[in-house]
């Protein structure tokens, strides 16, 4: 007679659905008691909890189960950088010429000043080429994320959304020309070497304004009915995020294009701002909790040091060319200040593009990538605190007093 058991057989570790669970009641719960420890921004506590539940921590959520939620992390990033693209002024980049030419400065000053750097600490050229370029760029998801928290408005805040949009692209057009040599330093032909940055760049740039003319057409038919035009918003960052990993370019870009040439077209003014406030907070935690739960701790031990100077470097630099270019930008040198230490936030795509590197050529990327891991670590817990304080002391910041 064979046996039968009506009792599941339980797995291993939760299942995706669980463990999104876990994030949304761990994250919730473990930001507000991080809070009556420190005031720090919520970001920060949802890292940190991510970091306790997470394969370092108490391995509450395995590896396994938060790749699972890998493309669920991938639509909330996109949805955070479609909504910076929207709030990115170009009729004001080109009146204020000088934000454009602080975006631009700030950024080529960081890449200069990290690649000299890394070159004086040992690392080979094109290694300390592409973590400069990837340290380029600002966390888009933090700054936006920090600035609605606190409710900040003004000049400050302003411009610190319009410069992450600058050197995020910046960064991007940086890597692209390393990748390039890196192929060709690694045996490519030629036409590997010229034709793959190419298609990283074109593609991303084509899908982005193929989406751009769809919201606007879309939008035209469905009137100012802002519901509709809401769905239409959320299916093409997903539409987007999922077509940039089917043909493997950088999401990034295509949705900042997205957003920015939407805006650029719609002339008759017929879309109507999405406001995804209450999603926008779920998918936050969902975002934050999961970056926590993947940062790896075993790189600080070789790259500490490294790290600590390179974040140092970076903070030092966007403080020192804010402040100098304050001026010409209408701010004290103080709120100049104050506008870098805000630029401070890593984007968590930098363990991608360095994994990217790392995936094309492994011999080469495991330093790369060790680093980058390093600077991450601290930088997602310490980032948003440097955003908070910087809106905060700029005055700008609106947050009720308890």
């Amino acid at each position: 007679m064979s046996s039968f058991s009506f009792f599941p057989a339980l797995p291993g570790s939760l299942n995706v659905l669980t463990s999104l669970g876990l994030i949304l009641l761990a994250g919730i719960f473990g930001a507000r008691l991080v809070k009556h420890v420190a005031p720090v921004p919520a970001i920060t506590g949802y890292v940190l909890t991510g970091l306790l539940i997470g394969p370092v921590g108490l391995n509450l959520i395995s590896a396994t189960a938060l790749n699972g939620l890998e493309q669920i992390v991938e639509l909330a990033l996109g949805l955070f950088i479609f909504e910076l693209g929207r709030r990115l002024d170009y009729r004001w980049l080109l009146r204020e010429r000088w934000l454009l030419i602080t975006g631009v400065a700030i950024s080529m000053g960081v890449f200069v000043a990290l690649f000299i750097l890394l070159l004086a600490l040992g690392f080979d050229t094109l290694s300390a080429a592409l973590a400069a370029a990837i340290g380029t760029a600002s966390s888009p998801a933090v700054t936006l994320n920090v600035v609605q928290e606190v409710r900040a408005e003004g000049q400050v805040s302003a411009r610190m959304l319009n410069i992450v949009a600058i050197n995020n692209s910046l960064a991007f057009l940086l890597f692209i020309v390393c990748l390039s040599v890196l192929h060709w330093q690694y045996g490519a032909s030629w036409s590997v070497s010229l034709l793959h940055p190419l298609y990283l760049i074109l593609g991303s740039i084509v899908f982005g304004l193929l989406a751009g003319r769809v919201l606007v057409f879309a939008s035209r038919h469905l009137g100012p009915e802002s519901h509709g035009q809401r769905i239409v918003v959320f299916a093409l960052v997903a539409a987007t995020v999922g077509i940039a990993d089917m043909f493997k370019f950088p999401a990034l870009v295509s949705l900042l294009v997205f957003a920015v040439s939407s805006r650029y077209r719609d002339g008759k003014q017929v879309i109507v701002e999405s406001e995804f406030s209450q999603i926008n907070s779920l998918l936050c935690v969902i975002l934050f909790v999961f970056a926590g739960a993947r940062l790896e701790l075993a790189q600080l031990g070789e790259f500490w040091m490294i790290g600590l100077a390179y974040i140092a470097m970076r903070l030092a630099v966007m403080s020192g060319l804010g402040a100098l270019l304050a001026p010409w930008n209408g701010l004290q040198p103080r709120q100049g200040a104050l506008l870098g230490m805000g630029l401070l936030p890593m984007s968590g795509v930098a363990i991608l593009t360095a994994q990217y590197v790392s995936s094309i050529h492994p011999e080469f990327g495991a330093q790369l990538s060790a680093l980058v891991l390093s600077v991450v670590v601290v930088l997602e817990i310490l980032g948003p605190v440097s955003t908070r304080y910087a809106l905060l002391a700029s005055g700008e910041a609106n947050v009720p007093k308890s």
